[in-house]
């Protein structure tokens, strides 16, 4: 019967089932309270089959959601809004206390110097425009702007919205496509963000909303990118977040002639 015999569920932290992960096998059916590190950090499920209720605090208390075999969207909690929220989860149709978690599997997160291969990509791809510049690799070591770039991204592919976010705390492109894969819609938007070097002045250095994109991608003083991708199925394109850290090119002169060099050599 279910919520009798043992149950095991995997989250992850990323949608698509995808980014660091563990497996709890749990017996009963009360409460099960994530690790501390945990919490709020959970954006897909694969209950296996089996139907759960997560919840936004622990001890099971606050906003719920039920997730069943059939219910769509595990793979991508951001189409509850329950992306990044949860703190602890029960089995579906039962009380009582539940047994401590029989097997924990923790996939560590990874080195800080790599990340995830699409971290990677977006780094290798920004690093590869940057060196014509001179200036330093980005680095994708700071989860939490990938985490940022990732809800956003999830945001605006499920609200069918194209617009910035506002956030002030890092410099962001945005970008979409209907290319093949999430790997080639980085390598895309990363090349046309690139590619408003044509327009760029470098006599009359400042912002402009033609180069912006290239701008941010080239600033000499951001050391950090964290990149998010997402699916909106109604447009049938890849959204594609890039988050800068810490951000630049706003304003105008000398910090731009100190961070956007003119290009010293070829692809």
């Amino acid at each position: 019967m279910l919520g009798v015999s043992a149950e095991k569920v995997v989250f992850y932290e990323h949608a698509n089932f995808e980014g660091s992960y563990f497996t709890v096998t749990i017996n009963g059916n009360g409460c099960y309270n994530f690790p501390s590190n945990w919490n709020d950090r959970i954006s897909s499920i694969n209950t296996q089959g089996h139907c759960i209720i997560a919840s936004e605090n622990g001890d099971c208390t606050g906003k719920s959601e039920r997730i069943a075999p059939g219910t769509p969207s595990h793979s991508h909690l951001s189409a509850f809004d329950f992306n990044d929220l949860i703190s602890s989860f029960k089995l579906c149709g039962g009380g009582g206390e539940a047994s401590p978690p029989s097997t924990v599997f923790p996939n560590p997160p990874p080195p800080p110097t790599s990340g995830s291969d699409l971290w990677r990509l977006a780094v290798s791809e920004h690093s590869k425009y940057r060196r014509r510049h001179a200036v330093p690799d980005l680095r994708a070591d700071n989860a939490e702007i990938h985490r940022t770039a990732q809800r956003y991204a999830d945001y605006l592919a499920n609200s069918d919205k194209f617009e910035h976010s506002g956030n002030k705390n890092y410099g962001e492109n945005l970008a979409y496509t209907s290319i093949k894969s999430k790997e080639e819609a980085v390598v895309d938007a990363v090349r046309r963000w690139y590619n408003e070097i044509q327009k760029y002045n470098y006599n009359r250095p400042g912002f402009s909303m033609a180069t912006g994109h290239f701008t941010a991608l080239v600033w000499k003083s951001t050391t950090h990118v964290g990149i998010g991708v997402a699916w909106n199925a109604r447009k049938n394109w890849w959204v594609v977040v890039a988050n800068y850290s810490p951000p630049g090119n706003s304003g105008s002169g000398p910090n731009y002639r100190e961070n956007v060099l003119p290009p010293s050599n070829k692809l």
